[in-house]
């Protein structure tokens, strides 16, 4: 039974990615990311599970491909979507370019499961970093009246944002993984327990949603930050 485990954890992702895209049409941003963090982790244990009980198996690779295209690609586009759609119902055309992002995302994830150069840092955006940022994003921006509020609901920021995370998705942009404890990753680590102190701090009156949505967003924008910046060293 136990070479069976590592794919049920992996239909659990893809059970509550369809969830997340549900909530994500209807607009119920909120629960949206309490679904998203449930795929992250049941996609973190899947992996782990298959090594662990050394259950490495085709038919759970493809199926972990599959299911992380619905929760890491579809999802994040579907929130853009419903984002645009509520802030420019007018403009129907434009609305349509975040499902780059679930285009962008399969090519990405048909591509690295052929790719034997990232077993131990990544070749562009992951898709779950990916919707770790776009998600969050359109939480927190929905649920408060900000600067990022203000851009959110202007008619070019979201297509715009659909291409750039599209082609983040797809180029070949090394990114280091967070597999090995290099001094990337203590620096990871250290600066994104700083913003979360910092975001409890800010948002400590204000609903959870709304403090783990920016927590979670400042952090994936410090990686990024943190690749760029080792990649100018290099």
């Amino acid at each position: 039974m136990k070479k069976h485990i590592p794919n049920l954890l992996t239909l659990c992702n893809l059970l509550s990615g369809c969830a997340g895209v549900l909530f994500a049409v209807r607009g119920h941003f909120s629960a949206v990311l309490i679904f998203l963090i449930a795929s992250e982790v049941f996609d973190f244990f899947d992996g782990f599970s298959a090594r662990a009980l050394k259950a490495y198996s085709e038919i759970g690779k493809e199926l972990d491909s599959l299911a992380d295209l619905v929760s890491f690609g579809l999802v994040p586009s579907i929130c853009l979507y419903s984002w645009y759609g509520i802030a420019n119902p007018e403009i129907p055309v434009l609305r349509w370019l975040p499902f780059l992002i679930t285009a962008a995302s399969a090519l990405r994830l048909a591509k690295f499961n052929i790719d034997t150069r990232q077993t131990t840092s990544f070749l562009g955006l992951a898709t779950s970093g990916c919707a770790l940022l776009l998600v969050p994003l359109s939480v927190y921006s929905f649920y408060t009246d900000g600067f990022l509020h203000t851009m959110m609901g202007t008619v070019w920021f979201i297509p715009v944002l659909a291409l750039l995370f599209s082609f983040l998705l797809v180029c070949e942009f090394p990114m280091f993984s967070l597999k090995k404890m290099t001094g990337q990753l203590k620096a990871f680590i250290t600066g994104s327990l700083v913003l979360v102190v910092a975001c409890v701090i800010r948002e400590i009156k204000g609903p959870w949603y709304v403090t783990v949505s920016l927590s979670i967003f400042l952090i994936l924008t410090y990686y990024l930050v943190l690749n760029i910046a080792s990649f100018k060293k290099r």
